[in-house]
C-alpha cells in the first residue's frame, strides 16, 4: 500500500490543484479552456447524425421504405424499357429508322407515367412532405415549353416529376447515370444526358434528342448544381440557347421549400413535415422583341423566379437543423 504523501503527490499532479487553496479547490481554467472544444465536438454530432438517436432511426427507416419501394418499381420498369429499347435499336440497325424514335417515345411516356402515378407519391408520403402547385398564368401544356427550375433539394426532381404533365424530360448530368436503377433507366426513357465537362458534346447531346420526335416539356435546373446554401446561384446559358434555337417558350419555375426539407449535405438527413411549393411563372415567348437575346432572357427568367421564390410562404423557413446552429393547390 502506497503511503499518503505519495497518493496525494500523484492526485495533485494529475488534477493540478492548487496547495496554496487547498486539497479541495481545483482550477477550473484547463476545464474552461475545453469547454468550447466539447460543445463543438457535441454540435458536430448533433448537425451529423441529425439531433437525436430517435431522428436517425426514422430517417434510416425511411431511406430503407424509399429504397425498397423504388427496387419494387424500378426493376420492372428497366426489364420494359431496355427490352423496346433494343428491339427499336435492332430495328434501327436493319434501316428502319423511325424504329429507335418509336422506342424512345413509348419508353418516356411509360417511365413518366410510372414515376408521376406510382413513384412519387409514395416517396413524399414516407418522407412526410406535402406538395401544392401554384400558377401564376394559364399554361397550355399541349405546347413544349423549356421549364427552367431552381434546384436547392433532391425533392425539386420528385415535384416536378409529380406535377408536370407527362411526358416530360428532364437535363440531366451524365453523372446520375451511376446511380442504381434510377440513372439506369435514363437514357433508354428518353431523358437528356451531358456532360458538364463537354460544353460542346452537351450542346450536341441535347440538339440531337431535340431532333427526337418526341413531344412533352423539357425540363432545366438552370443554375446546373444543386445549391449549398438555398440561394439561388448564377445561371447557365445552356437552357437559353436551347430555346431560343427551337423557339420553345421558356416557362419560369420556382421550387420553394425543398432545401428546408432536405438540404445537400448530408442528403439522407430527412427533415419531415415541411411543405413544398412548384410557382410556375409567366410563360417567355422567345419572339418577343425583350427576350430575343440569350442575356435578356436569362435576366427575364432569373426575375421571375426570384421573385417567386421571396412571395412563397414556404421559402426561407429554416429547417429544424439549422436553427440548432447547422451550417448547412394539394397534390
Amino acid at each position: 500500500m502506497l503511503p499518503t504523501r505519495v497518493v496525494l503527490r500523484r492526485w495533485r499532479r494529475v488534477h493540478r490543484v492548487s496547495r496554496g487553496r487547498g486539497l479541495r479547490k481545483r482550477r477550473l481554467e484547463p476545464a474552461r479552456a475545453a469547454a468550447p472544444l466539447v460543445d463543438a465536438r457535441i454540435g458536430l454530432a448533433l448537425r451529423t447524425f441529425g439531433g437525436s438517436a430517435v431522428t436517425v432511426v426514422l430517417n434510416i427507416v425511411r431511406v430503407i421504405l424509399a429504397s425498397a419501394w423504388t427496387a419494387i418499381l424500378g426493376i420492372p420498369v428497366l426489364l420494359v424499357v431496355y427490352s423496346r429499347y433494343a428491339w427499336g435499336w435492332l430495328q434501327h440497325r436493319l434501316g428502319a429508322s423511325e424504329g429507335l424514335d418509336r422506342a424512345i417515345a413509348r419508353n418516356t411516356y411509360f417511365a413518366c407515367w410510372v414515376a408521376q402515378r406510382l413513384w412519387t407519391g409514395v416517396l413524399l408520403a414516407i418522407a412526410g412532405i406535402r406538395l401544392r402547385v401554384r400558377h401564376a398564368a394559364p399554361i397550355d401544356w399541349r405546347r413544349t415549353h423549356v421549364i427552367c427550375a431552381n434546384h436547392a433539394s433532391i425533392f425539386d426532381i420528385l415535384a416536378l416529376v409529380r406535377v408536370v404533365p407527362i411526358p416530360f424530360r428532364f437535363v440531366a448530368k451524365r453523372e446520375l447515370t451511376k446511380w442504381p436503377i434510377i440513372g439506369w433507366a435514363l437514357r433508354p426513357s428518353g431523358q437528356i444526358v451531358i456532360d458538364r465537362k463537354d460544353r460542346v458534346g452537351a450542346i450536341r447531346a441535347i440538339a440531337e434528342a431535340a431532333m427526337r420526335k418526341i413531344h412533352g416539356q423539357i425540363i432545366f435546373f438552370v443554375e446546373g448544381t444543386r445549391s449549398r446554401t438555398g440561394e439561388l446561384l448564377p445561371f447557365k446559358k445552356g437552357a437559353f440557347h436551347f430555346a431560343i434555337d427551337h423557339a420553345l417558350p421558356v416557362l419560369p419555375t420556382a421550387i420553394c421549400g425543398s432545401y428546408a426539407a432536405l438540404a445537400r449535405v448530408p442528403w439522407w438527413r430527412l427533415n419531415p413535415g415541411r411543405t413544398i411549393e412548384v410557382r410556375f411563372g409567366v410563360p417567355l415567348p422567345v419572339e418577343h422583341p425583350a427576350h430575343e437575346s440569350v442575356e435578356s432572357l436569362m435576366a427575364a427568367t432569373r426575375e421571375q423566379i426570384a421573385g417567386e421564390l421571396a412571395a412563397s410562404p414556404f421559402e426561407g423557413k429554416q429547417s429544424r437543423f439549422e436553427a440548432t446552429g447547422a451550417a448547412t393547390g394539394t397534390v
